[in-house]
């Protein structure tokens, strides 16, 4: 049976009281939204706080007080409090609809510190061990283990050593009329010291007290198992089911844009648990729990079932526990008590260095068959930049996968453990590129390629997407086998900017594209399948570059089984390509070369903002090749056909076509593909 003791800490300090434009069109400008300083936050807030002596870059703010008039900032990867004030609670930026820049105390601050560690080392010394200063400290010194939420109050709980604390803070209106800056701290008997204060600063006036009480008039037990609802009831809307006559159609779950907490919904990642329940993240910081998803969708109830985390843009639901990615760590949620809210939130993860910058995201959540995670980060100046990267399937440990990102939106993991992920144009990325991805890769942005010697070139990707297609990649998605007709067990990326999704067409090395379905409400980045109805269910968000017309989107794609006119294989030979069509086609009209045209380029790899199409038989010529096709032959099953033309590994090819169906029924489209590896002739 452990044994405790208390402490309590205090410092004096007074009280205080449309429809979008075109992609290309968009500017800066066009994407300042003040709408997060109106929702209504938790008892804390997660994210890059501005601390006074340094940034705080995995900082937990958190409400003191009954009134919650003042505000101390927990450092995660130090395990300190940075920093406390009174006054307001946190200044948000406008700027990128308040999801770029760091959070700003609201207030008169009291008391700050440097960037060091809150405990000592084993040796006595508060010097920061850490090399690079980034990330956690090391396990043995002290290490985060998460966060319980009751009522108004918040109670932190780290390890020092094999030392288990628990560490509330609080704010408190003495007899004097001065407000004190409060810690209760829970801290179980180990078998070594612990040194937990600093005192280089006393400049805001520093009041020690209790420091060795047997109790505390905290009663800690209570405050760590389960709180009082916080959120009132749900939410309820009413879903539009699609009636339209295609293979696919888009059902949308109604979003509570409109809601008593001002809360945005800005989603950007859902999963189910084994029943139908949906989760879903949103960037500002909230998990909502979504139930009554049926056939009719009459009456969808949303709840707001966590707050406060730090941007996340991942979720995933592993044995009907909840994880969510922020770019912080990766959080498991408790509901303790059933109620439908969060009370613990625990650090699953948080290994991850990462530093101030505005646009270092960390994205999409999946796990392979094994259990293990994986998640994608945006670059940045620490290990972890531009990093794909796997967490162990219990959390105990994070290592780099493989390297060279530079925006990446989203990634996907199949049922074979096929890791995808896709990036964006840009500098050295010269057009937006699918990625299957091996351990140790390098996926072309230099800036994050993580190795001792420059690399000389790339491995390269599945897929070249032409912007045609697809300006800004979301992440993928697998079907599972036996659903969705044709399309089982097939690969489903998504285009953020594009607001849809593309069926991608593999042949070994080599990938093609061809959209399906429709356009979504926001920008599409994740796709989940629901365990019980077994549709797919697309969550995706508004942000810079896209033609999203809502903030967020939750819809469900339903495949009917409806006719659909498209290819749905392909077979890259050294004499030509291979056609197979999801219908058998008129014969005539197939093998009619005036049915059909092509052409390809390539892009140049340089530090230059995306690329240019270049000839692929003259590198100094900018434009396409047009290819010849010499003959079309309509193949025995009646729905391949082959094209008979010069082939050679190129970055992108266009096929388009013209055609009939054998009923009759005309349709015309363009096929897309990259060219890795010529296969054998056709005969």
């Amino acid at each position: 049976m452990k044994k405790y003791f208390y402490i309590t800490l205090f410092t004096l300090a007074p009280i205080l009281a449309a429809a979008p434009k075109k992609i290309a069109e968009q500017k800066e400008s066009d994407w300042v939204d003040a709408r997060y300083a109106k929702v209504k936050l938790g008892p804390f807030v997660s994210g890059h706080v501005a601390t006074p002596k340094g940034s705080t870059h995995k900082g937990i703010a958190i409400r003191v007080g009954e009134k919650g008039e003042g505000t101390m900032v927990f450092d995660t990867d130090l395990c300190t409090w940075r920093t406390g004030w009174t006054g307001g609670f946190l200044k948000t930026d406008p700027a990128r609809y308040g999801l770029i820049r760091a959070l700003k105390p609201d207030g008169k601050i009291i008391f700050a510190n440097p960037p060091t560690p809150g405990v000592a080392s084993d040796q006595g010394t508060f010097a920061d061990p850490r090399n690079p200063k980034h990330g956690p400290l090391p396990k043995g010194h002290a290490r985060y283990r998460g966060l319980y939420v009751n009522g108004n109050r918040v109670v932190v709980r780290y390890d020092v050593g094999e030392t288990q604390i628990h560490d509330s803070p609080w704010l408190r209106k003495g007899a004097d009329g001065e407000a004190r800056f409060h810690r209760d701290l829970k801290i179980a008997r180990g078998s070594k010291a612990v040194q937990t204060l600093r005192l280089d600063d006393a400049s805001a006036g520093i009041d020690l007290r209790n420091l060795a009480g047997p109790k505390s008039s905290l009663d800690f037990d209570k405050l760590t198992t389960a709180g009082p609802g916080r959120w009132g009831e749900p939410i309820v809307t009413k879903g539009i089911v699609d009636q339209r006559k295609t293979a696919f159609a888009i059902d949308t779950i109604t979003v509570p844009y409109k809601n008593p907490h001002n809360a945005l919904f800005f989603t950007a990642g859902h999963d189910f648990t084994s029943n139908g329940d949906c989760f879903v993240a949103t960037a500002h910081g909230d998990v909502w729990k979504v139930t009554g998803i049926d056939a009719e969708l009459k009456a969808v109830k949303w709840h707001r079932f966590a707050t406060g985390l730090y941007q996340p843009l991942g979720l995933r639901v592993v044995k009907d526990q909840v994880y969510v990615l922020g770019r912080d760590q990766i959080t498991r949620l408790h509901d303790n008590n059933n109620d439908g809210e969060a009370d613990f939130y625990e650090a699953f993860n948080n290994d991850i260095m990462i530093g101030g910058g505005g646009h270092s995201y960390a994205t999409c959540l999946e796990t392979d068959p094994q259990g293990n995670f994986y998640f994608i980060r945006c670059a940045e100046g620490t290990p972890h930049g531009g990093v794909v990267l796997k967490v162990s399937a219990d959390g105990s440990k994070l290592e780099v996968v493989a390297t060279g990102f530079r925006n990446p939106n989203g990634l996907g993991v199949g049922p074979n453990g096929v890791i995808t992920a896709a990036d964006q144009q840009g500098t050295w990325v010269p057009e937006t590129r699918l990625d299957v991805i091996k351990p140790g890769g390098f996926y072309g942005f230099m800036p994050m390629h993580k190795r001792k010697v420059a690399p000389k070139t790339y491995d390269p990707p599945l897929m070249w997407i032409p912007r045609v297609l697809d300006n800004s990649a979301g992440g993928q998605v697998w079907v599972p086998e036996g659903k969705w007709g044709l399309f089982g067990g097939e690969l489903i990326h998504f285009s953020y900017g594009r607001c849809t999704m593309m069926h991608i067409l593999c042949d070994g090395p080599n990938g093609g594209a061809m959209p399906i379905g429709g356009r979504f409400l926001s920008g599409a980045c994740r796709g989940r399948f629901n365990p019980v109805d077994g549709h797919l269910y697309v969550s995706g968000l508004l942000g810079w570059q896209t033609a999203a017309i809502r903030d967020g989107c939750l819809q469900r794609v339903r495949y009917t089984g409806a006719a659909l006119q498209q290819p749905v294989r392909m077979k890259v030979h050294a004499n030509g390509i291979r056609l197979t069509f999801s219908t058998a086609l008129d014969k005539k009209i197939a093998e009619d070369i005036d049915s059909w045209s092509a052409e390809q380029w390539n892009y140049k790899w340089t530090s230059a903002y995306g690329s240019k199409d270049w000839s692929v038989k003259d590198s100094t010529r900018q434009g396409r090749d047009k290819i010849t096709i010499q003959s079309a032959k309509l193949l025995p099953d009646g729905k391949s056909v082959f094209l008979q033309m010069p082939v050679q590994p190129v970055h992108s090819m266009a096929i388009q076509y013209n055609l009939d169906t054998a009923a009759g029924k005309i349709f015309k489209g363009t096929f897309h593909l990259t060219v890795n590896k010529v296969g054998v002739v056709h005969e």
